[in-house]
């Protein structure tokens, strides 16, 4: 860092007098009147800019001014100093009222204005006046333009007076406690008595305000020696205006001076400063910036010794002033000083400030910068290279698109280097009869992230009327058709050139671009419906995010809660699957499948197939069930979703409310009706799908009735139903009234691809003989039967055990038979029909009895061998 201290600039404009009423002179003819007294006075505004041009209303008031003998006219003087400029100024707004009782007011209010020596009379009459009255004197002073200063210059506003015209002044107050502050809104360095002055600045003394004799001249600048000794350094003359100017240059820092017209020692001394030099640094937080602007880079100023805001002079031989100002522009206010390449003016705030400087677009290459403090001359340096990233370029992710006719084709626009937007063309008009000028932008809105999608919808290819011909699903990204050609038909099948490149020209994208590839349009089809069910009380948004999509049916088909069918049980969903390519563009243009279908883009109909003989058929009316109704985009498939249970079906026949009954056939048929997708308006080019349904009500039953069982843990309770696979079922067991201790259990069953369901029940505390029900539940009750705690089946073969029990072996030594002990407890109840368990004891021995006993069977059956 190098500092230098050898360029001198102007600062420190002394406290200027700005706006002060120096003098108010008040003078009557006639008898002598008591001696007045200023009480109060005001002005506003009381605080102004420098620089700036003002209007004032100005207002005083004496007291014990006798205007008893007040008929040759009265005049107050208002003067200002030499440094308000009132060459511009006007009176307006003339008054001079009396307080006391009895007064008659004045008459012949006037007013001039001497700008040689800026003075504002006011002349009045008061014949009717009293020996003792206060006096109110107002008026406005228009176009008073204050002078610039170094600091923000408070003065108070005085007034003097003399009543009897005998020379003598009665009144000589600068005390009023009205005051005037001129706001220093440059970047001066405040400069106040015993204060510092920075080597390099201009310190300005207002010695006609500050000074009783100023008007004697004579300054001197003396260098402080001690408290009693000061020694000449130079004449300062009588000063400019008032204005003992003092330029630092040659004066040694850290030495203190003072201004003085009464002699050499400090006590007579003006206005006392000390020399300072500036302390300052500039320095960029890295060595390197790209300029694509993707990079920032840092610059701080710091000066540890002055806290005041302070211009700095930014100056560079490679840069001109208009790259600079577009550097710093964005944080430090830069200013061009107005010289050809001399540089721009950076304000720092605070004394230190630390912010981005802006190199995007500069050219690369290696730059010194110098930066120099305005008004006191010192400077640093600071080097930085710019790293020449260019425009980049774009790209496509893939080069070859494939889209069905009528669909959205996706073409991925990717970002290289500095791109950050570009041109998209599809097709060459010349070549295609079609082309399509598309800008791009990444991070438009938001984040960049390297690639922009842009959503090509070949259905509305050449008639924006139709809707949006392309679009992005990023928030962040912009994707705008400047231009696309008109044609009359839906987009023909066949290749497409696609063109892309950084430039905003479409001509030269297609004369030079980055990258190029295909868009292969191919034909559309419709393929084929199948059918689907689902529990009636299926969530079919299985991710619970976002509505209902193609890929939570897919996570329900892999679960089994979603299985082909063509039988529906009333209750259940049943599920449309449409097979067909090229609907996107048509439903994106409609705002979504179901639009389309009310729009009459695609229909879709379900119909009884086997009505009553000379009956008119029953009719699923889609579009008027409301929720009982979800459709589901996907790609290239289509789900409709209709639940059979839904209060808001809507069945008509005949015009008239009807519902869905056991042994009903449907047919549900969806039909491409869209002429622009089919390229024609005749009907017998409609393409359809259908499918058949048959409605079933609902049918479950146990697979025993009554249900036996063992008083053993495990023991399963099945059954079969039509209800679709994945459906929930509760089978409650309870016991009976007779049964003592009362017992209850649930269990919940899922219904299986094949129909059946079972449930698995602990009885190990009951004992043989227990009676109990069983029901089946869904929304209500769909089956039950009696049952009872039966014996278990005597078994032959070892290690055998009865379902639903649990063995243990018992093994005498080689040559000795071995026994199944079985081991069975009891599902605890309570006698409420509740879920939880009451713990009881089996009536009988009991399970450790009942093995000691066989232990003792087996011993005596192996004695009786031997």
């Amino acid at each position: 860092m190098t500092e230098h201290n050898d360029k001198i600039r102007a600062l420190v404009l002394t406290a200027l007098m700005v706006f002060s009423v120096f003098a108010g002179t008040v003078a009557f003819t006639g008898t002598a009147a008591a001696a007045p007294t200023l009480a109060t006075g005001s002005l506003d505004p009381s605080s102004v800019d420098e620089g700036t041009t003002n209007s004032h209303d100005v207002t005083l008031v004496i007291d014990d001014v006798d205007l008893s003998d007040n008929t040759s006219g009265g005049t107050v003087t208002v003067e200002f100093t030499n440094a308000v400029d009132l060459n511009s100024s006007s009176i307006t707004n003339e008054a001079v009222t009396g307080n006391e009782s009895g007064s008659q007011g004045t008459t012949n209010v006037g007013s001039s204005l001497d700008t040689t020596n800026n003075e504002v009379t006011i002349t009045f009459d008061d014949s009717n006046g009293n020996a003792s009255e206060t006096i109110n004197v107002s008026f406005t002073i228009d176009s008073v333009e204050a002078p610039s200063v170094n600091q923000n210059t408070t003065v108070d506003i005085g007034a003097r007076s003399d009543v009897d015209a005998d020379g003598t002044t009665e009144v000589d107050t600068r005390s009023t406690g009205v005051t005037l502050t001129v706001v220093d809104t440059d970047d001066d360095t405040n400069f106040n008595d015993g204060g510092i002055v920075f080597a390099g600045q201009t310190a300005s003394y207002d010695a006609a305000f500050n000074d009783n004799n100023s008007a004697d001249g004579g300054y001197q600048l003396y260098e402080r020696v001690d408290s009693d000794t000061g020694s000449p350094v130079r004449s300062l003359g009588d000063g400019d205006n008032g204005l003992v100017n003092v330029s630092t240059s040659g004066l040694d820092a850290g030495t203190t001076y003072f201004i003085s017209n009464d002699g050499q020692n400090p006590s007579d001394a003006d206005i006392t400063f000390t020399i300072r030099e500036q302390d300052f640094s500039a320095a960029f937080d890295s060595d390197s910036v790209d300029n694509d602007g993707t990079t920032g880079v840092e610059i701080e100023f710091d000066s540890t010794n002055r806290a005041d805001d302070y211009n700095v002079t930014v100056t560079s031989e490679s840069l001109s002033d208009e790259d600079l100002a577009d550097i710093f522009d964005d944080n430090f206010g830069a200013v061009d000083t107005g010289d050809d390449d001399d540089g721009v003016e950076l304000q720092v705030t605070g004394g230190s400030q630390a912010a981005d400087a802006n190199f995007s677009g500069i050219d690369g290459g290696d730059y010194n910068l110098t930066f120099e403090v305005t008004d006191t001359g010192v400077e640093d340096t600071g080097s930085i290279t710019v790293n020449d990233v260019g425009a980049g370029e774009t790209s496509f992710a893939n080069s070859n698109v494939e889209v069905a006719q009528g669909d959205v084709a996706n073409v991925t626009v990717e970002m290289n280097g500095a791109a950050t937007s570009g041109t998209l063309i599809v097709g060459d008009s010349e070549e295609d009869g079609y082309q399509a000028n598309i800008s791009v932008e990444d991070g438009a809105d938001g984040d960049a992230d390297g690639e922009v999608t842009v959503q090509f919808n070949t259905y509305t290819a050449g008639n924006s009327s139709q809707g949006v011909i392309a679009s992005t699903e990023d928030s962040d990204d912009s994707v705008t058709v400047e231009d696309s050609e008109s044609i009359s038909a839906i987009l023909a099948t066949g290749e497409y050139t696609i063109y892309t490149s950084t430039s905003s020209s479409p001509s030269d994208t297609v004369e030079s671009p980055n990258d190029i590839g295909t868009l292969f349009i191919e034909e559309r089809s419709t393929d084929d419906m199948q059918l689907w069910t689902a529990p009636g009380g299926a969530d079919l948004d299985a991710d619970g995010e976002d509505g209902v999509t193609e890929s939570d049916i897919n996570s329900l088909v892999e679960d089994g809660a979603v299985t082909q069918d063509d039988t529906i049980t009333a209750g259940d969903y049943v599920v449309h699957q449409v097979s067909a390519t090229g609907l996107e563009g048509a439903i994106e243009a409609n705002g979504n499948l179901t639009a389309a279908i009310q729009e009459g883009a695609v229909t879709l109909t379900v119909e009884q197939a086997n009505p009553v003989q000379n009956r008119d058929p029953k009719v699923i009316n889609v579009l008027s069930s409301g929720d009982a109704v979800t459709v589901v985009e996907g790609d290239g498939v289509y789900y409709i979703a209709v639940n059979t249970g839904s209060s808001n079906l809507n069945v008509t026949q005949d015009g008239d409310s009807a519902s869905l009954s056991d042994g009903d056939e449907y047919q549900p048929e969806f039909t491409v009706v869209d002429d622009r997708l089919l390229d024609s308006e005749d009907e017998a080019d409609h393409q359809s799908v259908n499918a058949t349904f048959e409605v079933e009500s609902p049918d479950t039953s146990l697979d025993s009735d009554p249900v036996n069982v063992t008083a053993a843990d495990g023991e399963a309770i099945s059954g079969t139903t039509n209800l679709a696979p994945g459906t929930e079922l509760t089978i409650r067991v309870r016991s009976s009234e007779d049964t003592q201790p009362r017992f209850f259990n649930t269990q919940t069953a899922t219904v299986q691809a094949d129909g059946t369901f079972n449930g698995t029940f602990n009885f190990s505390e009951q004992s043989e003989g227990d009676t109990f029900t069983v029901s089946v539940r869904s929304d209500s009750e769909l089956a039950s039967a009696d049952g009872e705690v039966v014996a278990q089946e005597d078994t032959e073969t070892p290690g055998t055990t009865t379902p639903g029990t649990t063995t243990t072996d018992v093994t005498t030594t080689p040559g000795t038979t071995t026994t199944d002990v079985t081991e069975t407890t009891t599902e605890p109840m309570n006698e409420t029909d509740t879920t939880e368990d009451t713990e009881t004891s089996t009536p009988g021995f009991g399970a450790v009895l009942a093995v000691i006993a066989l232990l003792g069977a087996a011993l005596l059956a192996a004695r009786r061998q031997e």
